[in-house]
């Protein structure tokens, strides 16, 4: 149930170099009507709480007057997006106002039939955007509640991130967004001296940042170009090409990382000594390289080498200030916890979001759950003794990502429907 979002990149990379003359178009015949604006115009800030699931943030978002949507507020999302086909009908898109572009899939080379909508209201708490740019596809090509475990209905990112400072907390859950102004002349200095401030490059609307990587097996440091982007559960990943200076470690494992438009993706995963970004240092975060045999490489800016995620990002406070090109930084509570990865080598989503119901979608090669002879799509039951329903998939997962060393009881349902009970090891496959 991991790094849906790498996917949703190369997704979201694709619909601008498709999008943006249309984009362009729309801004040109109303420019005024493109901002977003607090409500109240009198507030200098509003404050738009979240909630956390598998390291993404969830908030709550209208279209047209719909009923609250759930959205992960994305940094590498270039236009908002709708993921759920099944809501299309509610959201009352004008017809006038809707063009049909095919996206090319990866895998089979098979069409997605995708829609670009203009004209359209969104609203956060505190926040109304009018004549609004809204993407959203003809099947449910991100699989975003299934693999979550929760509805989820959409992204939006960059939307919010250009017309307003943005400070994310983490440990109190809220999102606070700022006018430029206000920030500028009441904020600015401040944050500046308590938190560490880097030099950002901001490029179709989205944050590159450079930071260092230390290996023990090369003995080098190395320099990275990433993508910031909040809606990456993962730590780091890394596009091995002959541009990037980081390769995969001879000890790397090779996973599962995700779903995509046409199909699983896979690469290598390995740990690395330390990330460095600025003064702050991070012990032994987990890299992921997706297999380009998978991907299509000429989506990505090649001075590009990856990006760098929430489970680095939730680790501080983050203020983003695209409009100085800035990110500021100060750690939280967070910051040293351990960098955790699936010690049991299965991953499960749900078929049916909203109802209990997780079922096994990969099993990792000679982990103790392959060892065990657990299938995909057997049924998760209980774990620990207590039954999978009374438990979040946060729980669930973070039990998978235990200790090496810890039992783990599962009782499972197999496809014939009899029941097992497994008692198993979990085990760091880096070691």
């Amino acid at each position: 149930m991991r790094n849906h979002s790498l996917i949703r990149c190369l997704l979201v990379n694709l619909l601008f170099s498709i999008f943006s003359p249309i984009d362009l178009f729309a801004q040109q015949a109303h420019p005024h009507l493109k901002n977003l604006v607090f409500q109240n115009e009198s507030k200098k800030y509003v404050q738009i709480p979240f909630t956390m699931v598998n390291n993404l943030m969830v908030i709550q978002v209208s279209i047209n007057h719909s009923d609250s949507l759930n959205f992960i507020f994305d940094s590498g999302v270039t236009y908002p997006i709708v993921s759920d086909p099944t809501i299309i009908d509610e959201l009352n898109f004008e017809p006038r106002k809707i063009r049909e572009v095919d996206i090319k899939g990866w895998g089979t080379g098979e069409d997605v039939h995708a829609y670009h909508t203009w004209g359209n209201t969104i609203e956060i708490k505190g926040v109304e955007g009018l004549n609004q740019d809204i993407i959203y596809a003809s099947k449910d090509v991100l699989l975003l509640s299934k693999n979550m475990g929760v509805k989820v209905h959409g992204l939006i990112g960059a939307t919010i991130f250009n017309h307003f400072v943005v400070q994310v907390d983490y440990q109190k859950k809220v999102i606070t967004l700022y006018k430029q102004d206000y920030y500028a002349s009441k904020k600015r200095i401040k944050y500046k001296k308590r938190y560490e401030c880097f030099p950002v490059e901001i490029k179709r609307n989205r944050c590159y940042m450079t930071t260092t990587i230390f290996s023990s097996e090369t003995n080098s440091f190395e320099n990275l170009n990433l993508l910031v982007d909040t809606g990456a559960s993962h730590a780091l990943s890394v596009f091995e090409s002959e541009n990037t200076p980081l390769k995969a470690s001879l000890k790397a494992i090779r996973d599962h990382l995700g779903v995509g438009i046409n199909g699983d993706l896979y690469g290598k995963v390995n740990r690395l000594d330390q990330l460095k970004i600025g003064d702050f240092l991070l012990e032994n975060p987990i890299v992921k390289y997706p297999e380009f045999n998978s991907l299509n490489q000429n989506l990505f800016d090649k001075s590009r080498h990856g990006s760098i995620g929430s489970e680095v990002l939730r680790r501080f406070t983050v203020v983003f200030d695209y409009h100085n090109k800035e990110i500021l930084l100060k750690k939280n509570n967070d910051f040293r916890d351990e960098f955790s990865y699936n010690h049991l080598g299965l991953e499960f989503n749900n078929p049916y979001p909203g109802l209990p119901y997780f079922e096994v979608s990969q099993i990792r090669e000679l982990s103790p759950a392959f060892k065990a002879g657990i299938k995909k799509g057997d049924r998760l039951v209980q774990v620990n003794g207590q039954a999978i329903s009374l438990m979040s998939v946060d729980e669930v997962r973070t039990l998978f990502r235990g200790k090496d060393g810890r039992k783990l009881s599962l009782e499972i349902e197999d496809k014939s429907g009899s029941y097992k009970e497994y008692t198993l090891t979990l085990e760091d496959p880096f070691k």
